[in-house]
């Protein structure tokens, strides 16, 4: 008769002890979480040594885009380039066309939204005053509908008065405006 409550309460232990352990692996199974393999993007085409022209309504040049590389996503519509070199012609008020080189640009919305990525150089040539002006910044954002630029990083202007820094820019390629937004210092020569 000991022996059977000892095998009942053996019995009756292991079947607690396999209840407590269903609950437990009952429980941390509700909270492990299997992460899906992020799979690898599309690349839907590539461009190596490329040039883009866009036209305005007249025919005439617009923008000329050339880079060293391009990859463009399917998935998100987006593209990445390598040494992005850009050029605005067109009607602008900055006084002749300007050109945009930088490390990389990441394209977006079909080409709308720009982000030139790393050191960007910018360089408007105005041939009727013969000067030059010289833009050097970071990460550079351009919208190319509206052909307006900006920048919250540090930037340096260099023209033939002088040298401009401030931290921030925007620039209105349409309206010939170029603001800074913050910590303006200059030095000029005056003749």
């Amino acid at each position: 008769m000991a022996r059977a409550i000892k095998k009942r309460h053996i019995t009756l232990w292991v079947v607690l002890l396999l209840a407590v352990l269903g609950w437990w692996l009952q429980r941390e199974g509700g909270q492990i979480q299997i992460q899906p393999q992020k799979l690898p993007e599309v690349v839907d085409y590539s461009l190596t040594d490329f040039v883009i022209t866009a036209m305005d309504e007249h025919g005439a040049p617009k923008q000329r885009l050339s880079g060293k590389s391009m990859v463009h996503y399917a998935e998100r519509d987006y593209a990445e380039m390598k040494q992005p070199h850009l050029e605005v012609y067109g009607e602008t008020n900055m006084g002749g066309p300007v050109q945009v080189d930088a490390e990389l640009a990441k394209v977006y919305q079909g080409g709308d939204s720009v982000l030139l990525a790393g050191d960007v150089s910018m360089v408007r040539q105005d041939p009727g005053r013969k000067s030059e002006l010289q833009v050097q910044t970071r990460d550079l954002w351009y919208f190319s509908p509206s052909e307006y630029a900006e920048t919250s990083a540090d930037v340096t202007i260099r023209d033939e008065l002088g040298v401009t820094r401030a931290r921030g820019m925007t620039m209105d390629m349409k309206a010939g405006t170029l603001d800074l937004l913050a910590a303006v210092r200059g030095e000029y020569v005056l003749e």
